[in-house]
């Protein structure tokens, strides 16, 4: 009887170290631009597995679409007045990494910012740039309209530091980093909260360089056989060794 015990408990630890994937359980998306306000763009219907601290992934969808207006003083970025942003759809990836802290890669998140002139925004009328929304993945995209123009430089999602370099001080004489951080909260087993961190470089003929960071909140959460197939090897192999003493 002992032997068949062991067995189990032995089979019931290899099936739950096999089974060791957490789905995605929930998620946010959120976009910040300089000193203005954020942006957040609540998770619906996300859908993605975590298979331990060092890898986890999302699946391609719409489930952060959404849409964000924020105005901007017309002293700080003439003649600038509001951008509203639109996120459309997301590209499926995997984050991946050697240790906790480097674990990232590429994921597009993608949509448009319209940026309007003096009067567009409040009178409803069309925007003087619509600049598309690329987060997440190395791009460049440029675009110019109106005496204004535009160039935001995309890179990929860290767990680690995200770092926009080159911007200017109030003196304008030595340039200066902005800087954003991420965090790993997920177990061996692939359950927990990944905060993945990217930078955007914006550089404006109107503004100066300008610092944008994108943020994903991934928290996976693993399904309770996983949980019941451990607990019973860990009981198991309990009883066991109570047993020989």
């Amino acid at each position: 009887m002992r032997k068949l015990f062991a067995v189990l408990a032995v089979g019931a630890l290899a099936m739950a170290g096999q089974a060791t994937a957490a789905p995605l359980a929930s998620g946010s998306f959120s976009f910040q631009l300089s000193a203005l306000p954020g942006a957040t763009f609540p998770g619906v219907g996300l859908s993605g597995t975590s298979t331990s601290n060092l890898s986890a992934g999302l699946n391609a969808g719409s489930g952060f679409a959404g849409a964000f207006t924020t105005t901007i003083p017309t002293s700080a970025a003439p003649p600038l007045t509001a951008i509203q942003i639109f996120v459309t759809k997301n590209a499926g990836g995997t984050f991946v990494g050697t240790t906790p802290n480097n674990v990232g890669g590429s994921l597009a998140i993608n949509g448009v910012a319209n940026v309007y002139g003096i009067g567009g925004f409040t009178t409803g009328g069309a925007p003087l740039l619509a600049i598309p929304l690329v987060v997440g993945s190395p791009n460049t995209t440029f675009k110019a309209s109106g005496g204004v123009a535009i160039t935001a430089i995309s890179a990929g999602w860290t767990a680690g530091t995200a770092v926009v370099t080159g911007l200017p001080t109030a003196t304008n004489v030595t340039a200066t980093t902005a800087t954003a951080m991420g965090s790993n909260g997920l177990t061996v087993g692939g359950g927990g909260t990944l905060v993945l961190v990217t930078p955007i470089k914006i550089l404006t003929n109107v503004a100066g360089v300008l610092a944008a960071f994108g943020t994903l909140t991934l928290t996976y959460v693993p399904e309770p056989g996983t949980l019941l197939l451990l607990g019973m090897g860990v009981a198991g192999l309990a009883v066991l060794g109570r047993r020989r003493m």
